[in-house]
Order: C-alpha cells, then sequence, then structure tokens
C-alpha cells in the first residue's frame, strides 16, 4: 500500500511540475518587447527598388493603452504609416509590440500582407511586389 501511494505522490508531483514549467514558458514567451525596430525593403519583379510604397506597420500589444494587460490575448494595436525612400526602405521604432505584420500598396502592383512576425528587439522584412 506504501508503494502505491509513493508512486501516486511522484506522479501527482511530477504532473504538478510540469504544469509549472508550461505556464512559466508560456508567460515569458507572451510578453510585449519593448523598443523594437522594424525595417525593410520593397522591391519589384525586376529586383529594382520601389519607392514611393505605402507600408502600413500593424503592430498588436498585449498591453491597451490605458496599461491594462491580457497575456492571451491582444489588447492594443497600432498603425503606422510610411513610404519608402528611392532604395525602397522604410524603418520605425516601436515602444512596445508583441506581433507585427506589414500591408504595402503602391500603384500598378499587386496589394501585398507581409506574413507577421513574433516581436523581437529588430525585425526586419524583404518584400517583392509584382
Amino acid at each position: 500500500m506504501k508503494q502505491i501511494v509513493g508512486k501516486l505522490l511522484i506522479t501527482v508531483f511530477a504532473i504538478l511540475t510540469a504544469i509549472v514549467i508550461y505556464f512559466f514558458i508560456y508567460y515569458s514567451n507572451n510578453q510585449d518587447v519593448n523598443d523594437v525596430k522594424v525595417e525593410g525593403y520593397v522591391f519589384g519583379s525586376n529586383d529594382e527598388p520601389l519607392k514611393n510604397v505605402r507600408v502600413t506597420i500593424v503592430n498588436e500589444r498585449y498591453e491597451n493603452d490605458n496599461g491594462l494587460k491580457n497575456y492571451d490575448e491582444y489588447l492594443g494595436q497600432d498603425k503606422i504609416e510610411l513610404i519608402t525612400d528611392s532604395t525602397g526602405y522604410y524603418s520605425t521604432l516601436l515602444k512596445k509590440s508583441a506581433y507585427v505584420y506589414i500591408l504595402l500598396q503602391k500603384d500598378g502592383y499587386k496589394p501585398i500582407e507581409e506574413k507577421g512576425k513574433q516581436a523581437k528587439k529588430s525585425l526586419f522584412f524583404k518584400t517583392k511586389m509584382h
């Protein structure tokens, strides 16, 4: 009987330890990142730099504008509009970010939505428009 109780206690302890580790990893990965640099280049179908492309950076945050945080869903969102320079380059700095995606538009080209990326200190996009 003592062996069964001992094995049961070890099993329960192992399960509880796994749950604690899971939540620690989940919440340590699901936090806003401060001061995220987003930059990229936009090229045409012949690899020529495209200037005057409207770049909309959509920034999702776990924290809303009033300071409320929820690490299960995005509460805050920012949209930053930029225009590429003569080399097709754009960049901005986001104060807080969890997830970023990019929308690109230029007359004569098909609009593009870049696949989003989890925030880290530096995010780089290289896009080809057709």
